[in-house]
């Protein structure tokens, strides 16, 4: 094995790391999370939404997450992720021009596939965005801060 190749694994290893991480947290939430009224706890399939689930403060401030893929997001809309086909760098420079229509600055974060992004008005100031690409298909993370009832 070389350098490089050791280098390549590290870089992956990070790269899931990006992405499990956050979604790991969500399939969590749903065994932790109490359950009201003698429901049933959430599932980790619980987690995984339709586009026309993504609430209207979302899709207006954020994202307009219609036709993606395997979206996933919490309760709040705090962690969502979903699937894009295509290359990391197009498929990140597509959801930065749609942020920035919606009004939001955006910065590379000095880690390879994140952006952050900072907003005036509205529920959300802050937001980070991670792309990474899993094989032939991207892993598209965005977080936001859960806003107020």
């Amino acid at each position: 094995m070389t350098l490089e190749d050791t280098v390549d694994r590290h870089r992956l290893g990070r790269a899931c790391l990006l992405v499990v991480v956050p979604l790991l947290a969500i399939a969590l939430w749903g065994p932790i999370a109490e359950p009201e009224g003698g429901e049933e706890p959430l599932s980790a399939e619980a987690c995984l939404r339709q586009e026309g689930e993504a609430p209207a403060w979302f899709v207006e401030e954020v994202l307009d997450v219609g036709g993606t893929q395997e979206l996933r997001a919490n309760g709040d809309w705090s962690v969502v992720s979903f699937v894009a086909e295509g290359e990391r760098c197009a498929v990140a420079s597509t959801l930065a021009a749609d942020m920035e229509s919606r009004g939001w600055m955006l910065m590379e974060s000095g880690q390879e596939g994140v952006l952050t992004g900072v907003k005036e008005g509205g529920r959300c100031p802050w937001m980070a965005l991670s792309c990474t690409e899993v094989g032939e298909m991207v892993c598209v993370v965005v977080q936001v801060p859960a806003p107020a009832s």
